[in-house]
């Protein structure tokens, strides 16, 4: 039995189903859309009480069967109340929704999933609207009078020729086009085409090893349910399958406020009635939590609220285990259970304070939803004021930005006034109720002034037409129509407009909050349902997968019918400015030769270097070989802990300008094309003494390149802390110690050599040369040993090995001799 003990109203009515006009009889309060979705459930019966009683016998007989009543009396008692409360809409069943497959957390996996998804999407998008085309090819033959056969034939029917060539241009086939035209003359007249259905939730299992894959397939499909671990995943995926039912906690309120016992009676029923009708452990779920959260007074973002929801569900829990039942308290996301029991079963907030009722003719009408009335009587707010600011005035007479007496100023009559006056309840926009099919063309056309053109369109504004501005049609608009929220109601303070906040005004951290309070009270984890906007990107999918520890579901809200992209025509746009060519960059070049196109080959036996760094974390080597006379002739490219493709992509990179540097393509060239590209790796540059960032691996080795065999010091930033934006620093060089003879074999390969060169080579300093490698010089000889190591002692130069004495050192000469090795 209900809270008050009484039956619900069961009155008839006429419904259009399957393009029929069908009587019905269900509950007086419940819209159409709610008795459809329980005529559904009944398998297409119309006559809901029937079909409820036999459930309710059937359901008596299974319980019976499993010893779950212990006598008839039991029987009897628990028919009736599980009859009862379904017909009242209370307690509703569900089979459940079928296997739910685990989708592996691998990059293939996530992409065909979202390849798969996209395409049926393109499928049925096509589908729509090839079929409409298709529809307009059997219209065109069933509207045409005369022969059958010249009515068929696109060469004697004008507009089935017309309608054929559009069908084509959308993609129809010749054979579709036949067919269709066969179709129609068979008599046919309708063109059926059922597009792909939609596929199934899946579960992914984290950790992923690639959360961009992740993000992008969430961002896709909208059908991925991410688990934290396999044995949650396998939990979810099995009970998508399992039989469920849900109790709206709405129907429990009375004068006195919330009924726990009769709740409590009903949830016994409700999983009795579960364990009747499936052999495994089944879900419950309360539905419509929001909206018992504001009829209580608790905003949904307190802790006050996460209290209460917890103690309803602990009630539940009583109520279930006190009968030795086996039902599994959970949230979950089952649409067409919601539309029947006119509440969702996730723990969502409320969707706003009104809802539609339905007159007598089946019109739809707003007012103020039940809940919203309790949370105002609750809160002891202004229940007048809540119903002018949620549903307006609805009186022209006692409007404020536009009243009665400027309408009649305008030239409106009693007539037209009262005509509005009884739209205004049933419209959500101040012009639909002042549209011309409601206050009559013809008071339009001779009053207002209307043309022709302007009679013939739908969304003519016809107080605009009067001179009444924009702005006083919007604040109008509200005045008269209400705003439908009280998120701006001025007569309730800050902490009462937050119990009265929608699901749209909820923070996404609030949702996860109320998830993670009722995880210790559930006997299945919640899942989290993240509803995006529609153009939300992939930074917001990833931010919401850092929300809290349990299963979440993302998915983006459908796009509103009114977006589309905007395309003007190409004639209109302006002419792309001419790109202003670069400045030229005077470059001093040392024409050595002119070649011809013949392969110039570099000996067998080359020198070079070898240079390591890392840039961005990623090591790379870089080999040069060189022609006899220092000219670069080849490169290579090695970096190891990369992708073989990548690794291949740079080998085969090196060789092709290998190949241009022996053909003749100057290095110069080279470097101005592949300095600054971006792409990673990137980042700071550590093993190099003059390239310290670089913007891409071939930014690094061109720059590199350039520096070394160009003197382009324009391409270093040897300074650690010039590591700006574009990677470039002030191109200082880290030279030599300018001090210090450096040691020749530094330089020079001994293995290339093979000891020509001799051991006591120095790069000697030279303060006047440009930034680069170090000069090579010879010092004074001793002609006792050939030593170089002379040195200068006072005014004579002696050998720093031998001791012999080489001479009186000339004037002027002191400046150009070696500083002393010891």
């Amino acid at each position: 039995m209900l809270s008050d003990g009484s039956r619900v109203g069961i009155e008839g009515r006429v419904l259009e189903l399957a393009g029929q006009l069908v009587e019905v009889e269900a509950p007086a309060h419940w819209t159409s859309a709610r008795v459809e979705a329980w005529i559904e459930w009944a398998g297409g019966r119309t006559d809901l009480t029937s079909a409820i009683l036999q459930y309710a016998y059937d359901l008596a007989g299974k319980a019976q069967a499993k010893d779950l009543t212990a006598d008839l009396k039991t029987r009897t008692r628990f028919r009736e109340a599980i009859t009862e409360a379904m017909i009242s809409g209370v307690v509703a069943l569900s089979a459940g929704g079928g296997d739910q497959d685990i989708l592996a957390a691998t990059d293939d996996a996530l992409e065909d999933f979202a390849a798969a998804h996209r395409g049926r999407d393109a499928a049925r998008n096509a589908a729509g609207r090839i079929g409409e085309h298709l529809q307009a090819v059997m219209d065109a033959v069933a509207r045409c009078d005369g022969d059958a056969a010249a009515c068929a034939d696109p060469a004697h029917n004008a507009g089935l020729a017309r309608a054929a060539e559009r069908a084509r241009a959308a993609g129809a086939t010749d054979l579709a086009l036949l067919d269709a035209i066969a179709l129609a003359r068979a008599g046919e007249r309708i063109w059926l085409s059922r597009p792909p259905r939609e596929g199934r939730l899946r579960t992914v299992v984290t950790p992923i090893t690639n959360e961009g894959a992740l993000a992008r397939a969430i961002w896709d499909t909208g059908r991925i349910i991410v688990a934290q671990d396999e044995a949650q995943a396998q939990v979810l995926a099995a009970e998508t399958c399992s039989m469920r039912a849900g109790v709206e906690v709405m129907a429990f309120w009375t004068e006195t406020g919330f009924d726990s016992a009769a709740f409590a009676t009903i949830v016994g029923t409700a999983a009795l009635a579960l364990a009747a009708d499936s052999d495994e452990p089944a879900l419950l779920g309360l539905a419509g939590l929001g909206e018992w959260l504001v009829a209580s007074g608790h905003a949904y973002d307190s802790d006050a609220a996460r209290e209460a929801v917890c103690d309803l569900f602990a009630i539940a829990r009583e109520a279930i285990t006190s009968r030795g039942l086996d039902a599994r308290l959970a949230l979950f996301d089952d649409p067409l259970l919601a539309l029947r029991l006119s509440g969702r079963l996730d723990a969502t907030p409320w969707s706003g304070p009104l809802a539609l009722a339905e007159t007598s003719d089946g019109e739809p009408l707003r007012i103020i939803s039940d809940a919203a009335m309790r949370g105002l009587r609750a809160l002891n707010a202004d229940l007048d004021a809540a119903r002018v600011t949620l549903l307006g005035r609805r009186e022209l007479a006692s409007g404020l930005a536009i009243h009665a007496q400027d309408l009649t100023a305008a030239g409106f009559t009693e007539f037209e006034l009262d005509a509005v006056e009884r739209e205004l309840p049933f419209v959500r926009r101040l012009s639909d109720a002042f549209a011309t099919r409601i206050v009559g063309a013809g008071f339009v056309r001779d009053v207002l002034g209307a043309n022709p053109e302007q009679l013939a369109d739908p969304d003519l504004g016809v107080l605009a037409l009067a001179g009444f501005s924009s702005q006083q049609t919007a604040e109008a608009e509200i005045d008269l129509l209400g705003s439908g929220s009280l998120a701006a109601a001025t007569w309730l303070d800050d902490q009462h407009r937050a119990v009265f906040r929608s699901s749209d005004e909820i923070s996404f951290a609030a949702r996860a909050a109320m998830a993670q309070a009722l995880t210790p009270v559930l006997n299945v984890a919640p899942i989290l349902v993240c509803e995006l906007p529609w153009d939300a990107t992939l930074r917001d999918v990833d931010a919401a997968l850092a929300e809290g520890p349990f299963p979440i579901h993302i998915r983006r809200q459908p796009a509103p019918m009114e977006a589309q992209l905007h395309i003007p025509p190409v004639a209109d746009l302006a002419p792309r400015p001419a790109m202003r060519p670069p400045e030229p960059r005077l470059v001093e070049r040392i024409i050595e030769r002119e070649r011809d196109r013949v392969r110039r080959k570099l000996p067998d036996r080359r020198k070079g270097y070898i240079q390591k760094s890392s840039v961005g974390g990623h090591k790379v080597y870089l080999h040069t070989g060189e022609y006899d006379d220092g000219e670069l002739g080849e490169i290579f490219i090695d970096m190891h802990k990369e992708g073989a493709a990548f690794r291949s992509l740079m080998n085969n990179f090196a060789i092709s300008v290998s190949m241009g540097l022996q053909y003749g393509v100057p290095l110069d060239e080279f470097v101005d094309a592949f300095v600054f590209t971006r792409f990673d790796p990137a980042g700071p540059v550590t093993g190099n003494d003059t390239v310290k960032s670089a913007t891409s691996i071939l930014d690094y080795i061109f720059r590199e390149l350039g520096i070394s065999y160009l003197g382009r010091a324009d391409l270093g930033n040897a300074d650690p802390g010039e590591l700006n934006a574009d990677g470039l620093g002030r191109g200082k060089a880290d030279a030599l110690d300018a001090e210090e003879p450096q040691p020749a074999s530094r330089f020079i390969s001994r293995g290339f050599s093979r000891g020509a060169a001799p051991d006591n080579l120095v790069f000697l300093p030279s303060a006047g040369r440009a930034p680069g490698p170090a000069a090579l010089a010879t010092a004074d000889v001793c002609a006792a040993c050939g030593d170089i190591a002379v040195v200068r002692k006072g005014a004579v130069l002696i050998c720093d090995s031998c001791g012999a004495r080489a001479g009186q050192l000339a004037e002027g000469q002191a400046a150009q001799t070696l500083p002393s090795s010891g």
